[in-house]
C-alpha cells in the first residue's frame, strides 16, 4: 500500500473508531456524564478505560499527521494545521488530565487547545485549494462549510464562558464531530484518487502549463516544416 493509500485508509477508520472507542469508554467509566464531562475526563488515572482513550485520542493523531504529509503541495498553511494538530493530540494522548496534578493538567489542556483550535483551522486552510482542482470543487464548499461552522462553535464557546453552561461535554463533542468528519471526507477521495502529485495544483498552473506545452509543440512543428522544405 503506497503512503497516500495508506494516510486516506487511516483518515477513513481513524476517527470512527476513536468515536466508538470513547462511547464504549463512557458507559464503562462510573458516573460518567458524556454532556456535562468532557473526553479527557476519560483518561484520568485510575478509569477503567483511560488507557483505551488515550489510544483513541494517538489514533487520530497519527491519521492527522498521515494526511498532512500526504496531502500534496497545494495549501502549505492546511498541511501545518494538521501537522500541528496531530502532535498536539499525541502529546494530549501522553498527558493525561490528573485533577491530583496542576502541572499534568494544564499541560494536557494546552495540548488540546491547540489541537481543536488547529483542528478546525485546517478545513478553511484546504478549502480554497480543493475548489480549484478538477473534481475536488464540492470538497472545497464542504471545506468552507466546515470551517466556518468550527469558527462558529468556537465563538458560541468562548461567549458560554461566563455563563453558567454546565454541558461542555455536549459542547466539546458537536465541535470535534466536524473536522473528524472532515477527515473521513476527504481521506475516502484521497484513497479513492488515481494520482497523488497534480491533486491540489491550482487551475491557473495546468493552463499555464499547457500553453507552454502547446507553443513547443507549435514551434516543433514549424522548425520541422523549414527542414523539409529545404530552408
Amino acid at each position: 500500500m503506497t503512503p497516500r493509500r495508506l494516510a486516506g485508509a487511516l483518515g477513513v477508520v481513524a476517527p470512527p473508531i476513536a468515536a466508538a472507542i470513547i462511547l464504549i469508554a463512557g458507559l464503562l467509566t462510573p458516573g460518567y456524564d458524556p454532556l456535562a464531562r468532557t473526553i479527557s475526563r476519560l483518561a484520568e488515572p485510575g478509569l477503567p478505560a483511560a488507557t483505551a482513550v488515550e489510544l483513541a485520542i494517538g489514533l487520530v493523531g497519527i491519521s492527522s499527521l498521515a494526511l498532512a504529509m500526504t496531502l500534496g503541495p497545494g495549501s502549505t498553511g492546511g498541511r501545518a494545521l494538521l501537522a500541528i494538530a496531530g502532535a498536539a493530540l499525541l502529546l494530549a494522548a501522553a498527558i493525561r488530565l490528573d485533577p491530583t496534578s496542576a502541572r499534568a493538567t494544564t499541560e494536557h489542556r494546552l495540548a488540546t487547545t491547540i489541537a481543536m483550535v488547529t483542528l478546525s483551522g485546517a478545513p478553511l486552510a484546504f478549502a480554497r485549494s480543493l475548489g480549484r482542482r478538477a473534481g475536488w470543487a464540492a470538497y472545497g464548499r464542504a471545506s468552507f462549510g466546515v470551517g466556518a461552522a468550527e469558527v462558529g462553535m468556537m465563538l458560541v464557546g468562548l461567549a458560554l464562558l461566563p455563563t453558567s453552561f454546565a454541558e461542555w461535554g455536549a459542547w466539546e463533542r458537536c465541535f470535534l464531530a466536524l473536522p473528524m468528519a472532515w477527515m473521513v471526507l476527504v481521506s475516502a477521495r484521497l484513497l479513492s484518487a488515481r494520482r497523488m502529485e497534480p491533486m491540489f495544483s491550482s487551475t491557473a498552473e495546468s493552463s499555464s502549463w499547457a500553453s507552454k506545452v502547446s507553443a513547443d509543440d507549435t514551434m516543433k512543428a514549424i522548425a520541422a516544416s523549414h527542414s523539409n522544405r529545404g530552408e
